[in-house]
Order: structure tokens, then sequence, then C-alpha cells
């Protein structure tokens, strides 16, 4: 067990990152301002090019700081609620959301797993990258589909567990790819728990949950995804898996994608590995 803890520290170790100022000090309204920056850029719709907002009453699971709620008010939706289970997120959507003069947002605290709300209310449930992140995806689906009005539409965008950087470690730790697939989930993080306290910086990734496989993770795979939509009583289901190398990919001109890219294309519907290299899950599906 040690010498596997030794060697993940070395290996995290040969590309290491802190985690960036509007993580640990951001200003004021600037991390409502980047989501919102992002989606005036393509953002989340980017990934459902024929999705009409306008007119819509649209629920945001994990909506962050609010930003992307914004846009999608400006885009015309007649209603626009935002869920994030830390209070300090709401208020500052609630901000944003005053300064761009976006009334018809709203922000609440909560989780996905007990969703505050009342059953067939919202023509839309959107959700970008964020599905990895809650602590029991099925119930999560579940509510979605509960809050949804018949023939309302859920859409969700977000990476595969053993997506080359779905440990979420290249934020905060490393940038080294698969580390939750070359190390055991106890020596990982025992591992990266050194390299915290030898860094003593002052950041801590939020505690583990009892389900968590890693901090803030459910370890959701394209398997595990299937299997809980096979079971979620929604009308019509689309599951669409977007290739690691691909313009999808916010890195495509720094990696020079466009030139390797055809290669890995086929990979997404090789069963297990394309755990390995898949970009994103994007799923749709109607009640």
């Amino acid at each position: 067990m040690r010498s596997s803890v030794l060697l993940a520290r070395k290996y995290l170790s040969l590309s290491p990152v802190v985690p960036p100022r509007t993580w640990t000090s951001p200003g004021f309204l600037e991390r409502a301002r980047t989501e919102y920056d992002d989606e005036c850029a393509g953002g989340f719709l980017k990934w459902f090019p024929s999705l009409q907002i306008r007119d819509k009453s649209v629920f945001d699971i994990g909506c962050g700081h609010g930003g992307r709620a914004v846009r999608f008010a400006e885009l015309g939706a007649r209603r626009v609620v935002g869920l994030e289970p830390f209070v300090d997120a709401g208020e500052e959507g609630r901000s944003f959301a005053a300064q761009q003069g976006a009334g018809q947002v709203q922000f609440i605290a909560g989780t996905g797993e007990q969703i505050p709300l009342a059953d067939d209310t919202f023509d839309l449930v959107t959700s970008y990258d964020v599905f990895e992140h809650v602590e029991d995806l099925g119930a999560v689906i579940g509510e979605c589909r509960r809050i949804l009005k018949p023939g309302g539409m859920l859409h969700a965008v977000f990476p595969p567990f053993y997506h080359p950087t779905g440990s979420h470690l290249d934020g905060w730790v490393s940038k080294m790819p698969w580390p939750n697939v070359l190390f055991r989930r106890e020596a990982l993080v025992e591992a990266v728990g050194e390299i915290m306290k030898q860094r003593n910086d002052g950041y801590a990734p939020h505690p583990m949950r009892s389900r968590d496989v890693l901090w803030t993770l459910n370890g959701a795979t394209i398997r595990s995804v299937r299997k809980l939509l096979e079971h979620s009583q929604f009308s019509q289901v689309d599951l669409r898996l977007s290739p690691l190398f691909s313009r999808m990919n916010g890195k495509w001109d720094s990696w020079r994608m466009k030139y390797y890219a055809f290669a890995f294309r086929p990979l997404r519907y090789v069963p297990k590995v394309n755990e390995l290299f898949v970009h994103r899950i994007v799923l749709s599906a109607t009640k």
C-alpha cells in the first residue's frame, strides 16, 4: 500500500496545479460572470443546438453561481429556477440577476435528491457538469422526472468517471490523466492528502460524503448511467457519447486535436474502452 501511495504522489507531481484564484479569493460576482460569459460563448446550449429556451419554464439543477440561469432568462425563458446546495452561491446568483435585470430568475438551496418543488412544474430541466457530483444519481434523475410536466425534457451533460480528468484533480492537484484508473482509490486518496498537507496553502476540498468514490464524485460511468436510465420511467431517452477529441472539447485548438481526432472517434463505441475516451455523456430524456 505504501509503495502505491508513493508512486501515486510521484505521478501526480509530474504536472502539479494549484486551485485558481477564482476558487480561493473570487472578486464580486466574478464566478457568476464567468458562468454567464461561458454560456454566451455557447456553454451548455452548444450541446443541444435545437433546444428552444424561449417561453419555457426552466429548472437548472446545480446552477453554480447563477450566471447560466441568468443567460437562459435573457434568451427568453419565461421562468428560471436554479438549485444549489450552497446558500452563498444562491446569494451571488440573486445579486447577479438583479445586476442584469433578470427578474424572472429564482435561486433555491437544496439537493437534487430532494428537490423542494411540486410535481409537473417545468418544461425543461438542465444540468451542466453536475450529474457526476450528486450523491445519488438515480434519485436525482427520478426527481428531475417528477418536477417535469408531461412531455417535458431533461437535458444533461457530464463526464464519465474514467474520463482522463474524470477524477477532477486537474483543478487543484495535478493535470496528469487517468489517476483514478492507474491507482486504487485508497492509495490515491492518501497520496492527495499528503500532497495537500505538504503544500499547506489553506485550500481543502469538500469532505467526501459516505457514497463518494472521490471528493464530490459519485463514480458515474457510461455503463452505470445506462442502467439507471433503463429504470427511469422516461418515455424516451437519447444518450449520446461525445468523443474525447472533438471540437466540443474546449482544448481543441491548444491540443491541435484536429490532426488526430479522427483516429479516436470510433473508441466511443467500444464497451469499457469508451469509458476512457468519451469527453461527455450527453443525455436528453422526455417525460
